[in-house]
């Protein structure tokens, strides 16, 4: 059965499908392409045939296409290769910092074998940070020839070291840490991991005490160690890096009492005994008797413990001493950069600061211009307090500022802060009416009276003086008014205290004046507490009640009657104590139960039915304290 011509001949499993795609027909402007190539194609191989037959070679001809060439290039690649050169590579390394010249040396071994000791020293040196510090106390171990004399790439590691090189955990910023093994350690390798570095020779042995030859060695300033309240930390034994180069201290722990032991150093033990040296410490003078204790412990190192000769301390050291003063002079050089950078920097910002000093006093300028005629001087006054640290005296005025006077303001700025401050100030005259209070109401009245005589026209409010710093036209002000609750925002401007108002209306003010025990001060001082404990629905409250205000009031009235009341039997029984107080200390202690002591003292005072512990609380300070943690709660 013949197929379908619609329907694909799928091969069978393991067939071959050999079918090659249908090719598409090509145009004529396609073939004549094809034509053309041919007879070029013919044209070149006639000329090939022709250029063989003659005796000269045939010159290598140029590939026709960019995917010849390519494969002509892939086919035979060029050998030539990028010479670097080394010793233009070594100049530069010369003036590199050490983590710089360390990623440079370990690119090739080139490189790394021309690395050398002055070459790090100068890096270390000139470029200062940890490198500085560490090589100043490697300079003490290599001055001394306490320690092996590290390689240039022992140098090199050194420079950049900044973890324990043991644990490769703890950070170690500089060798003095280490106590001068010449080594990045932390302290628990140094003492306490399975395999310490370091071991304690005490100077408080008995063998050291009773042969004098101890102490010599160990002062000897070829000893790498450090004094501690166990003893001199010497190391242990022979280490060598990770590159295996040596590194720590020559005298090793227990090379002291092989030094001391040893022949030569038991006559030197009977020559400092003989000469009554027994519990000297070493120092140069023992050279001058005679004894030649200093060279023999040098030549002891050198024949027993394969001490490196001096000479080969000499690079360092002598490289140390000749950058020292370049580096010194380099380091002021840097400085005196970075100073004149931010100098110039610092000039820059003033003089930006001056620029923008100019858009801002112009801004200022056109909003003073701006401003309602009436309070245009009184609104922009600027702060003369220097506590204050504002540019107005007027807070709010000085939050709507802030934005624009911290920045730089933008063409529309003048008018845009302009309508804030006069939609602020237009409700300024409606205030200063009091339309709100009532001349029926006995403490609105009074209010009246008092707010009338305090702000008399909108220039009052600014000069008002009864707040900190400022005239107390802030924000939360300027949220009050805007609320419609004028009475809270005028009381805003007293910090809530209207005790004033108090005294000025009957019976406060009769009592007031009667008073014969209380001075002025205390009279205030407990007209204000009063107020506080009547009246802290006026800082809760949304509205403005006049029936809690006038509860309110007449509570205020009664309890300061109460309260003189029972401040004038208190000043009687302390007349009539049988150890009479003087008149002028009866008057203190009196006015302390208002004024002294702390805002407790009157609640107390008013809660006690008898004298005698109103006294007590007054003398005697344990039973103050004890009485005020019982009222605050406290055990």
């Amino acid at each position: 059965m013949q197929p379908n011509n619609d329907e694909a001949i799928i091969p069978e499993e393991g067939e071959k499908d050999t079918k090659l795609p249908a090719k598409r027909p090509r145009r004529k402007a396609a073939l004549k392409s094809v034509e053309k190539m041919m007879e070029q194609a013919a044209k070149d191989e006639a000329d090939d045939m022709e250029e063989d037959e003659d005796s000269k070679p045939a010159a290598k001809k140029r590939p026709r296409r960019k995917s010849a060439a390519l494969k002509k290039s892939d086919e035979e690649p060029s050998s030539e290769g990028v010479v670097m050169n080394v010793d233009a590579m070594v100049t530069v390394m010369e003036f590199l910092p050490p983590r710089s010249l360390m990623n440079v040396a370990l690119t090739c071994k080139s490189l790394l074998s021309r690395v050398t000791t002055t070459m790090v020293v100068r890096s270390a040196l000139i470029h200062g940070d940890n490198a500085k510090k560490t090589f100043e106390e490697l300079y003490k171990l290599m001055k001394n020839h306490s320690i092996h004399p590290p390689s240039p790439l022992r140098l090199l590691r050194l420079a950049n070291g900044r973890k324990c090189e043991f644990c490769v955990k703890k950070n170690v910023l500089s060798l003095y840490q280490d106590m001068n093994i010449g080594a990045f350690s932390c302290w628990n390798c140094l003492t306490k991991a399975p395999d310490p570095l370091t071991m304690a020779f005490k100077s408080s042995w008995s063998r050291c005490w009773r042969n004098p030859i101890y102490r010599c060695i160990l002062n000897h300033p070829r000893l790498a160690s450090r004094n501690k309240s166990k003893g001199k930390f010497l190391w242990i034994r022979d280490r060598l890096d990770a590159h295996g180069d040596k590194i720590g201290p020559l005298v090793l722990w227990k090379n002291i009492d092989e030094m001391a032991n040893s022949t030569e150093g038991k006559n030197k033990t009977a020559l400092l005994k003989a000469g009554g040296h027994n519990y000297g410490a070493y120092n140069t003078e023992r050279d001058s008797l005679g004894l030649g204790i200093n060279a023999w412990i040098d030549q002891y190192m050198t024949d027993n413990l394969s001490a490196p000769p001096k000479e080969d301390y000499a690079e360092f050291i002598e490289a140390y001493t000749d950058i020292t003063e370049r580096a010194e002079r380099i380091v002021r050089e840097k400085e005196q950069k970075r100073r004149e950078k931010r100098q110039a920097k610092e000039e820059k910002r003033q003089q930006r600061e001056k620029e923008r000093r100019a858009i801002v006093d112009k801004f200022l300028l056109d909003l003073e211009s701006l401003i309602d005629e009436p309070y245009r001087s009184s609104a922009m006054k600027k702060c003369s307090s220097y506590y204050g640290r504002r540019t107005f005296d007027t807070p709010f005025i000085e939050d709507i500022m802030d934005p624009y006077v911290s920045g730089y303001p933008h063409d529309e700025a003048a008018t845009e802060a302009a309508n804030k401050i006069n939609e602020i100030l237009r409700l300024f005259p409606k205030l200063v009416k009091l339309d709100f209070l009532s001349d029926d109401d006995t403490f609105e009245s009074a209010a009246l009276a008092f707010f009338r005589e305090k702000f008399p026209n909108v220039e009052a409010l600014f000069n008002n003086d009864s707040n900190y710093w400022s005239n107390g036209l802030n924000s939360k002000f300027v949220d009050l008014l805007k609320d419609g609750q004028s009475f809270k925002a005028l009381s805003s401007l007293e910090r809530n205290d209207l005790s004033p108002i108090l005294l000025a209306t009957e019976p406060t003010a009769s009592l007031a004046n009667s008073s014969s025990h209380l001075n002025g001060d205390s009279i205030k001082n407990l007209a204000r507490r009063v107020w506080r404990k009547h009246w802290d629905h006026l800082e809760t409250d949304s509205s403005f009640d006049s029936t809690k205000n006038t509860l309110a009031f007449q509570a205020s009235h009664n309890y300061f009657g109460q309260v003189l009341a029972k401040v004038e039997r208190y000043a009687t029984f302390l007349r009539e104590e049988a150890d009479a107080l003087d008149e002028d200390r009866r008057k203190s202690m009196v006015n302390e139960v208002i004024s002294g002591y702390n805002s407790q003292t009157l609640d107390y005072f008013m809660e006690q039915n008898e004298f005698e512990l109103v006294k007590k609380y007054q003398v005697d300070t344990d039973f103050r304290w004890d009485e005020i943690r019982r009222m605050r709660g406290q055990n």
